[in-house]
C-alpha cells in the first residue's frame, strides 16, 4: 500500500510539475531606441495628418470626414507635445516629412478608385502599427521625456484605432 500511495504520489507530482510549466509564447519584440522611435512616430504622425487632409478634400461620407477631423486635431496636438518632450530631452526635433513607407501609402490613398476605403484601411494599417510602436517605447524606451511622451499618447491612439475600426465596420468597406 505504501509502495502504491507513493507511486502514485510521484506521479501526481510529475504530472502536476508538466503541467505548470509555461506555455512557450513568441518572445517580446526588441526594445525600441529614442532614435528609432522619434523619426517612426513623427513620419507616422504626419501621415496621419496630411492623408486626413486628403480626406477632407475628397470624402463625402460623414464617417470618414468626422474621423478625418478627429485626425488632424489629435496628431497636431500629439506633434507638438512630442516635439516639446524631445527638446526637454536635449535632442533636436525630427525633420518634418514622411518615410517612404509613409509617402508610399499616401500615394496609395492618393489614387485607389475608392478613396473611402483605401482612406480607412490605410488608417487602420498606421493606427495598429502606431499602438505596438508607442506601447514598447512606452514600456521600453530609454528617455524619460520621451517615455511619458509616449505613456500619453498611446490611451488617443488606442481610441483613434478603436474608432477606426468600427468605421472599418461601418461606412467605409475594407478594401
Amino acid at each position: 500500500m505504501k509502495i502504491k500511495t507513493a507511486f502514485l504520489s510521484a506521479v501526481l507530482t510529475l504530472g502536476l510539475a508538466g503541467c505548470m510549466t509555461p506555455m512557450a509564447s513568441a518572445p517580446p519584440p526588441p526594445a525600441v531606441t529614442t532614435a528609432q522611435f522619434v523619426p517612426t512616430a513623427a513620419s507616422s504622425n504626419a501621415f496621419e495628418i496630411q492623408s486626413s487632409r486628403l480626406a477632407l478634400q475628397r470624402s463625402r461620407d460623414p464617417g470618414v470626414r468626422r474621423f478625418a477631423q478627429e485626425m488632424i486635431r489629435d496628431h497636431n496636438l500629439a506633434g507638438r507635445r512630442m516635439v516639446s518632450a524631445v527638446r526637454a530631452s536635449g535632442m533636436s526635433p525630427p525633420p518634418p516629412g514622411l518615410s517612404a513607407k509613409h509617402e508610399a501609402m499616401l500615394a496609395d490613398v492618393r489614387t485607389a478608385a475608392d478613396f473611402d476605403a483605401a482612406y480607412v484601411s490605410a488608417q487602420l494599417s498606421a493606427h495598429q502599427e502606431a499602438v505596438a510602436l508607442f506601447t514598447n517605447y512606452a514600456s521600453n524606451g530609454d528617455d524619460v521625456q520621451v517615455v511619458a511622451f509616449a505613456k500619453e499618447t498611446l490611451p488617443t491612439l488606442q481610441m483613434h484605432l478603436d474608432h477606426v475600426k468600427a468605421l472599418n465596420g461601418g461606412t467605409a468597406r475594407a478594401m
